[in-house]
Order: structure tokens, then sequence, then C-alpha cells
């Protein structure tokens, strides 16, 4: 029953954090983004197809980027278990020895560590595992599901960046409310900065509001900065 709820405690926590880190680059890269191509005057159609495109394209990137991470990580650690799986079987007196010295520096000794080493060396399969593990400096070796958290990320992003997009699409509605529509999408992401911030406190465990403020000061600033770079641009052009 424990191993199951941490298990599930653990899932959940990737499950989190994916969700957190998409909408947290959704929301400050199309935020910043938005603040750069008003700042330089362009017209809301322009500025729409802009974020819009902006969207995808970092949805995609995100999404595969973690993919890719993600499985070349599962490749490498299949790779060290084949290794280790290879070396029991060639050298077993030799990774016996490992084995001990794995468990030494955890504290163990006398009968309990020949206990511990007789235990795990009957199971060459967790053997290889409890290498790998001791070696790699990794708590948990179990394969998971690189396509769900890409799906994950993917979404998180598009939602993180629809704060800052989502005004913009009443273009198609009322096409004339440009300045109208710049900035109800940045009171509406100055919301969604705190609410994204707050909600890295399942994450960090830090006071909620705190957590919250340090995400608006953070999107304000690249916000700043995109707004002068795109006015200097547009007086410039």
């Amino acid at each position: 029953m424990k191993a199951y709820i941490d298990k599930v405690h653990i899932e959940g926590g990737e499950v989190i954090r994916n969700v957190i880190l998409g909408m947290n680059d959704g929301i400050v890269s199309i935020f910043a983004l938005l603040a750069g191509v008003a700042g330089a005057g362009q017209p809301a159609y322009i500025i729409l197809i802009t974020l819009l495109a902006a969207t995808v394209a970092g949805a995609l990137s995100m999404g595969v980027g973690d993919y890719i991470s993600s499985k070349s990580e599962q490749d490498y650690y299949n790779k060290e278990i084949n290794l280790e799986r290879l070396e029991i079987k060639l050298v077993p007196e030799i990774e016996l020895q490992e084995l001990r010295k794995l468990y030494q520096k955890k504290g163990f000794e006398g009968s309990v560590l020949d206990q511990i080493v007789n235990t795990i060396s009957k199971d060459p399969e967790q053997w290889a595992l409890e290498m790998v593990i001791g070696e790699l400096g990794v708590a948990d070796l179990e394969q998971k599901g690189v396509g769900k958290a890409s799906f994950i990320t993917f979404f998180a992003f598009i939602i993180g960046a629809m704060f800052p997009t989502g005004p913009y699409l009443m273009y198609l509605l009322a096409p004339d409310a440009g300045e109208l529509m710049f900035w109800t999408a940045t009171i509406l992401t100055f919301a969604g900065l705190f609410l994204i911030g707050s909600l890295k406190k399942f994450l960090t465990g830090k006071v909620w509001w705190r957590s919250g403020l340090e995400m608006l000061i953070a999107g304000s600033f690249a916000f700043g900065v995109s707004l002068i770079i795109g006015q200097l641009i547009g007086i410039s052009v």
C-alpha cells in the first residue's frame, strides 16, 4: 500500500511539474513577445498572427524537447542496466565488492551489511538495478511514459500562452479595439503570472503569495524590457 501511495505521489509530482513549467514558459515568453511587437507599434492583426504562430511553435518545441530529453534519459539508463547485467555475469566477484561498498557508504556494516549484500545478489536483475541507481545517483529507474509528459507540457504551454493571446482573438469581433486588447491582455497576464506563480508552492513548498509575487516580478521585468526594445525599434524604423 505504501509503495502504491509513494508511486502516486511521484507521478502526481511529475504531472504538476510539467503543468507549471509548461504554463510558466508559455505565459512569460508570449507575454514578452506581445510587449515587443506591440511596443513596435504593430497593428492588432499582426500581433494576433505573431502570438498564435509563436504559441504553436513554442508548444511544439517544448513538447518535442521534453519527449526527446526523456527518451534519451531512458535509453541511457537502459544502456547502463544492460552493461551492469553483463558485468555481473562476467565478473561477479568485482560487482559484489562494488555492491558492498555502496552499502558501506550508506552506513551499513557487519552482519547487517552481509545480509543486505547476500539478499540483493540473489536476484541478478535487482542487483543490476541497485548498481545503476547507486552509481548514477538516481532515485528510480522505473520506465515512464514519455509521451504523456510531452502532451502535458505541450498543452500547458498553450494554456499559459492564452493569457496574453486570448484578448487578441477578439480582434475578429472588434478589429478597431487594438489598444484596449493590449491593456486587457496585459492585466489578464499579470493576474495569470501571479496565479501560475502561486501554483509553484506545490513544487517548492513556499508560501503561495510569495511564489506568486516572485513570478509576477519576473514576468513584469521581461515585459518591461521587451516593451522598451520594441518601442526603440518602432522609433528607428
